[in-house]
């Protein structure tokens, strides 16, 4: 996971989209904690989800590529 991926809550294979809590990766802290943008915080809420949050519990929806463009 790296900084700028758009993450989702771990775990919600049956439930409505709408409803799973969806956020961005804005910093790297290590030993596989991030910070998170939450993009509903009304749902972020309801699962009681602060801004930082461990690996385990994120899964990637899209990554971004590091590739730099040739000058």
């Amino acid at each position: 996971m790296k900084v700028g991926d758009l993450v989702k809550l771990k775990g919600f294979n049956t439930t409505d989209p709408n409803e799973i809590p969806h956020g961005l990766i804005s910093a790297d802290f290590g030993l596989n904690k991030f910070k998170v943008k939450w993009l509903n915080e009304n749902i972020a809420n309801r699962w009681a989800l602060g801004p930082i949050i461990g690996a385990e519990s994120l899964e990637v929806i899209n990554g971004v590529d590091d590739q730099s463009e040739p000058v």
